[in-house]
């Protein structure tokens, strides 16, 4: 089993949230904070995001620099 980091950039972030709720990810925003968690809502300008530690965050889209999604494969 491997895994592999898929990364959707600033430009591609509002098409790919539907794909991406309720799964572990990373957000990396543009001040270079890291959060880890899920995203468990969303809407034209904000994302709801719950941290490991069950913190709820609300983040405006245009503060998303890229999202990282650990894909598991078979290799």
């Amino acid at each position: 089993m491997g895994k592999r980091q898929i990364r959707i950039f600033e430009q591609d972030i509002a098409t790919q949230l539907p794909q991406l709720s309720d799964k572990e990810l990373s957000l990396v925003l543009k001040n270079d904070l890291t959060l880890k968690g899920k995203i468990y809502k969303f809407n034209q300008s904000q994302v709801f995001f719950k941290d490991t530690i069950h913190r709820k965050h609300v983040i405006e889209q245009t503060t998303i620099a890229e999202i990282i999604v650990d894909h598991v494969t078979n290799y």
